[in-house]
């Protein structure tokens, strides 16, 4: 009898043990299937100013070994800040052109970024309006965006809900200026402006 007992509990054991391993396997398989999930972003975006709204907010996703990545943001400018409300839309690409890493902990990277925003609404215009001569203005409805900056990332030691976090800034200016400037022969300094975000990482 005492016999019998020993038995059934170290089958018993066998069958909890085994069965913790195929569940160890189970989360596997769901870890490895949740990496290959492509379209779930890498990073949360935010950024203030920038020509793609006073406030933007976005996801995007890292790609190229961590080099390239590409967002996509809505940006709002309310009206007390433009002279009326104004919704962008608009696809982001930035990428690192070289990283400088201090001490293994810290690192500095200068960026360069392109983007394409679209502005709906009546401020914005797809076709020239007739009262403008023709060729002399471009629509303003879609427009890109030139960007020049430097960006630092910051691992968490213990990752939680979020593992790391990106701060950047960027000089930037919309490529039309730079195109009817040069047109002009002149340069203007306004036509900058200062771009601060936030990349926040999964």
């Amino acid at each position: 009898m005492e016999c019998q007992k020993y038995r059934l509990l170290f089958l018993c054991f066998i069958f909890s043990f085994s069965g913790s391993i195929f569940a160890q396997g189970d989360w596997e398989i769901i870890e490895e299937e949740e990496k290959n999930q492509w379209y779930k972003p890498d990073y949360i975006k935010v950024q203030y100013a920038g020509n793609i709204g006073f406030l933007s907010i976005g996801a995007g996703y890292e790609w190229w070994r961590e080099v390239a990545q590409t967002d996509i943001l809505y940006g709002y400018v309310p009206e007390h800040k433009g002279e009326a409300t104004i919704h962008t839309f608009t696809v982001k690409n930035t990428f690192r052109l070289y990283q400088f890493n201090i001490k293994q902990k810290y690192n500095i990277s200068p960026i360069l970024a392109f983007s394409v925003s679209l502005e709906p609404g009546q401020n914005s215009y797809l076709r020239l309006p007739d009262k403008y001569p023709e060729g002399y203005y471009s629509t303003n409805s879609i427009y890109a965006c030139l960007n020049l900056g430097i960006k630092s990332k910051f691992e968490f030691d213990e990752k939680r809900f979020f593992s790391s976090i990106e701060p950047y800034a960027e000089i930037n200016t919309i490529a039309d200026y730079v195109y009817y400037n040069l047109k002009a022969h002149n340069w203007e300094d306004d036509i900058l402006s200062l771009a601060l975000g936030l990349n926040i990482f999964f």
